[in-house]
């Protein structure tokens, strides 16, 4: 049984693009700030890398998909980034949210998988919040962030937290 495949470097940009957008947009709320409060921070530069880059380009190499069930399943390679140019004193939450690439759901045929008709409208998105989140900027710099607990999951109707 196949599930739709992951193309992990697209998986990475959007994973990396979702967490750049998020925190751009704190910065454009602490740019609102008096700038007597920001000092020495005015024109803080917000840079997301994502770590075992090598690693992604292996799985996309061999063309690895992931299947995933109802019960969750931990992403691998797991999500982990080095993100640098945050107030050190300034509050953040980091959160993982996935989004569809197109708007097509898709079947394996023979050796590749195949657009199969339009996609089922998606429900609201789901995101997975850090358990560190809220924490202050200093906190988000020190290592790279992981989120090795973060679950993929099939099932609509899940309590859990796991992102759909």
């Amino acid at each position: 049984v196949h599930s739709k495949a992951f193309d992990y470097p697209d998986l990475a940009r959007g994973f990396v693009s979702s967490l750049y957008s998020l925190l751009v947009d704190v910065k454009a709320q602490c740019d609102a700030l008096p700038s007597s409060s920001l000092e020495p921070y005015p024109q803080s530069s917000i840079v997301v890398t994502l770590e075992d880059m090598d690693l992604w380009m292996q799985f996309h190499q061999v063309g690895t998909e992931m299947i995933i069930t109802k019960s969750g399943r931990r992403m691998f390679p797991q999500c982990k980034v080095k993100v640098t140019g945050l107030i050190p004193y300034a509050k953040y939450l980091m959160l993982v949210d996935f989004v569809p690439m197109d708007n097509f759901r898709y079947k394996w045929n023979k050796d590749q998988w195949e657009v199969a008709g339009k996609a089922e409208p998606q429900l609201p998105c789901r995101t997975y919040i850090h358990p560190d989140s809220p924490a202050p900027g200093s906190h988000w710099m020190k290592e790279p962030v992981s989120f090795q607990k973060l679950k993929l999951t099939n099932n609509t109707l899940d309590q859990h937290g796991h992102v759909r």
